[in-house]
């Protein structure tokens, strides 16, 4: 698992998994384990906004194509958050200035070669991030109650904190989250390597079927 920019690093999988950072990387490397799908070269292209870098520096690493021009690539699975509402068409630009085949719409893959899928996080439900995800995954775990008891102290204190986003609160909801586990993690990648995360969840449902393209 490497940065996507560093293209003196060889694919040796015919399957790439393109990511924003790393904690993307850390809790797609245990669920793709953890649905025994492997064999996955995951890269991390350092931020949402690097995909219109590092998908080409990714396509010009060695081993991406045969010696005859071929794609060695069978697979190249994109996922990134919905941070705006272009989250989806600003990949599909990215894809179609390099040439490639681009779906049609979120959670499909083309049937170009490499076939290219687009999974824009966290899916159908709501949100705009992994940790919207994650935190779906236990909306029924007992140390919620505490997290979502916490989290209403907080926005009642009389010096609370200012201009908090609804991504920030689920960020930190996330945190404490993981502040309440046996052994304590600082970040939601850490959490799915420690299965904080429950990987059962129907929330992951849509996530698995979009990953078993890379069976």
């Amino acid at each position: 698992m490497v940065n996507p920019d560093d293209t003196s690093t060889p694919i040796k999988s015919k399957k790439v998994l393109a990511v924003e950072g790393q904690d993307e990387e850390n809790f797609f490397d245990a669920f793709l384990q953890y649905i025994d799908i492997t064999d996955v070269d995951i890269r991390q292209v350092r931020g949402k906004d690097q995909f219109k870098n590092k998908l080409p520096a990714l396509k010009k690493a060695s081993g991406f194509f045969n010696a005859d021009g071929s794609s060695f690539v069978t697979h190249l699975a994109i996922v990134r958050d919905r941070n705006s509402d272009d989250a989806f068409e600003s990949i599909v630009g990215i894809l179609k200035k390099e040439g490639f085949t681009r779906p049609q719409k979120h959670g499909q893959f083309s049937k170009g070669d490499p076939k290219v899928g687009i999974f824009i996080m966290p899916g159908a439900i709501e949100g705009t991030m992994l940790e919207d995800l994650c935190l779906k995954t236990v909306e029924n775990h007992p140390a919620m109650k505490c997290v979502n008891e916490f989290a209403t102290c907080v926005s009642e204190l009389e010096t609370k904190p200012k201009n908090i986003s609804k991504s920030k609160v689920q960020v930190f909801k996330a945190q404490v989250f993981l502040a309440a586990q046996p052994e304590v993690v600082d970040s939601v990648g850490l959490g799915g390597q420690k299965k904080y995360w429950n990987f059962d969840s129907p929330a992951l449902e849509e996530l698995k079927q979009f990953l078993g393209n890379l069976k």
